[in-house]
């Protein structure tokens, strides 16, 4: 019996894997995919950056306009008449009464009552008792060595605080003993007492190398109100001026005043992330 042929039989066709010109295709074009997701990422991560600098420059604007508009627009006042005549004649009476806002063009100084005035219920040549309606300790808003504004429809007074209790004030006698509450000229219910608020705004270096915008109370330390604030300018309104000016020809006469900051954010692709944004705001003891 013969055995069959095996010239014509074929076994299993072998494996074939990927050429090296097909890895190398694949390779390139792996590549391109994935440089084109880096650059799309970097695009992203840059407008990102761009967008958060700008939002932060613009939070510190708004914040450092919102605060400085504050003690603008209340300079010179204080709750009191604008008929009330200042009677004591001290420098700062004096610079309260005729030039509430001075500075140049690169500070600002202002001076007025600040925005918690209280109704006086008795008083006497040395002292005044706080409406209890509105505040319950007056040690709460006032201490002793506090200048304050002490005022009727007729007159009013720049004093220092000798002592401060629950409920009263103490000053050392005003001129001629006069008792706020007994003007036959002045209602009683137009007495009003507040506390004196003295402000300066400048730009100077801050403990992290760069500089901020700073604001000293009543003379004391400077406190950081906004980071990243390079410089300010302070430019001055006249009443019938045409135009802004940095040095005015009288100080009593200002009715407004021009704020331009100019702010830097974070560097991005290398170079400073600036900003310039200007605030007007007008004095309203001299505008209403």
């Amino acid at each position: 019996m013969s055995r069959p042929s095996r010239m014509g039989s074929k076994g299993p066709r072998s494996s074939r894997g990927f050429s090296l010109i097909e890895l190398m295709i694949a390779l390139v074009l792996g590549l391109l995919v994935i440089g084109a997701a880096f650059m799309v990422f970097q695009s992203n991560r840059k407008t990102f950056r761009a967008a958060e600098g700008v939002n932060r420059i613009q939070e510190g604007a708004r914040v450092a306009f919102e605060l400085m508009s504050s003690d603008i627009r209340s300079t010179g006042g204080g709750g009191c008449s604008s008929s009330s005549i200042v009677e004591t004649k001290d420098g700062l009476s004096v610079a309260y009464d005729t030039a509430p806002v001075q500075g140049s063009g690169t500070e600002l100084t202002l001076i007025s009552g600040e925005d918690s005035s209280y109704k006086i219920t008795a008083s006497t040549t040395t002292s005044v008792t706080l409406d209890s309606t509105q505040i319950d300790d007056a040690t709460e808003a006032f201490e002793a060595g506090d200048t304050i504004l002490l005022c009727n429809a007729r007159k009013s007074y720049l004093v220092d605080l000798t002592g401060v209790n629950s409920s009263t004030l103490t000053f050392p006698a005003l001129p001629e003993s006069y008792n706020m509450r007994t003007d036959e000229f002045a209602p009683p219910a137009s007495v009003m007492v507040a506390r004196l608020r003295s402000t300066r705004w400048y730009v100077a270096a801050n403990p992290r190398g760069g500089s901020s915008l700073y604001v000293s109370r009543f003379g004391g330390a400077g406190e950081e109100v906004a980071e990243g604030v390079q410089s300010v300018a302070f430019t001055y309104l006249s009443e019938g001026a045409a135009s802004y000016s940095t040095t005015p020809a009288s100080w009593a006469n200002v009715v407004a005043v021009r704020t331009t900051l100019v702010l830097n954010g974070d560097d991005v692709d290398g170079k400073a992330l600036n900003r310039t944004m200007s605030n007007v705001v007008s004095l309203r003891s001299r505008t209403l």
